[in-house]
């Protein structure tokens, strides 16, 4: 999306630079909630993250048919054609029953295995796990269980940077589109609206974040397909990324964020 003067562009790439004028490392995803295979429940895998360590704490079913915990501390080992691979040794964890004073010398750590996750996006993963030399591959993805409300009134921007035009001279360009903004259900869409630029959209939820796939006009012409991914809504405000296609034969990537406004 052309969207910014030469002023905007430079304030955006200000925005990006350290004290030292290198550019910071760009966060990772987030791949915090709940997640499952919904053809197969019973079973689950709740994921925390700090930076891009991921501990997971799995619960499944021994070989007795009676429940289990087991848990991993995964570091990112690889990151191939967009598919990014955590992987950790798996622990069982075993100490003071419930209800009896706590004993720390009843606190017992036994490596069992290994855990593997690879996440082609971030809302779906392949699991690979161990145990005790018992292997198991499972398809997993984020569990939804309440809706999340993306609806509201925001200040914020979109910025993104193009790539794979057709002229490569249009390549890298910035754009953004600061200012208040709005998300709202319309028609069986969501409607949000920049302040040059409007998207209409179908919101599918994804656990604590969701996807937003439609088209987009601005009002300097340009029109075309947009898919927002990892939009996730908080008190505070929302934030999210995205690809898309311009008609200027142009593909794009950016960022989405927004401060929820105080009624």
């Amino acid at each position: 999306m052309l969207l910014l003067s030469r002023l905007l562009r430079a304030a955006v790439m200000a925005a990006t630079m350290g004290a030292s004028g290198m550019l910071w490392a760009a966060p990772p995803i987030n791949y915090a909630d709940h997640w499952n295979n919904a053809a197969e429940p019973g079973w689950g895998l709740s994921i925390t993250q700090n930076a891009d360590i991921l501990f997971g704490a799995l619960y499944v079913y021994d070989t007795g048919s009676l429940p289990t915990w087991y848990s991993a501390t995964m570091t990112l080992v690889s990151e191939n054609g967009g598919v990014r691979t955590y992987s950790g040794t798996l622990y069982k964890t075993s100490g003071p029953a419930l209800g009896q004073p706590y004993n720390p010398a009843l606190l017992d750590y036994r490596q069992v295995g290994t855990m593997t996750i690879d996440f082609p996006d971030d809302a779906h993963g392949l699991l690979n796990y161990t145990i005790d030399s018992i292997g198991a591959l499972k398809n997993i993805e984020r569990f939804t269980f309440a809706p999340n409300q993306i609806a509201g009134s925001y200040v914020g921007s979109m910025s993104d940077v193009t790539f794979g035009c057709a002229n490569p001279a249009n390549d890298g360009k910035v754009s953004s589109d600061p200012g208040p903004f709005t998300i709202a259900a319309e028609n069986d869409q969501t409607v949000l609206r920049f302040p040059t630029c409007t998207i209409n959209g179908t919101w599918t939820q994804q656990g604590q974040v969701g996807t937003i796939e439609g088209t987009y006009g601005c009002t300097h012409g340009g029109n075309g397909t947009i898919k927002y991914t990892g939009v996730r809504s908080e008190r505070g405000g929302i934030v999210g990324s995205y690809v898309g296609r311009d008609d200027f034969n142009c593909s794009f990537r950016g960022n989405v964020g927004g401060m929820r406004v105080v009624q």
